[in-house]
């Protein structure tokens, strides 16, 4: 017997706040909770991670954001 599943890695965006540079956003497309939770991580300023669980909603946030005049990486 075999599962017919697949798991999926969502799709995340790094929103990072920089002190020095304010803020700007950085398209990091599909990865693992880990891995983004060590994306998280900042040794000056700021990330935050946000989470999609398609790739339409993943673009159409980066669309969004460029639409708002935000720079993305």
């Amino acid at each position: 017997m075999t599962n017919n599943f697949m798991i999926t890695k969502p799709f995340w965006i790094k929103k990072r706040d920089n002190p020095q540079l304010g803020t700007y956003y950085v398209a990091m497309g599909q990865l693992s909770k880990t891995a983004a939770k060590d994306h998280a991580k900042a040794l000056y300023g700021d990330n935050t991670m946000l989470r999609f669980e398609t790739e339409a909603e993943y673009m159409a946030k980066l669309d969004d954001l460029r639409k708002n005049g935000e720079s993305i990486q």
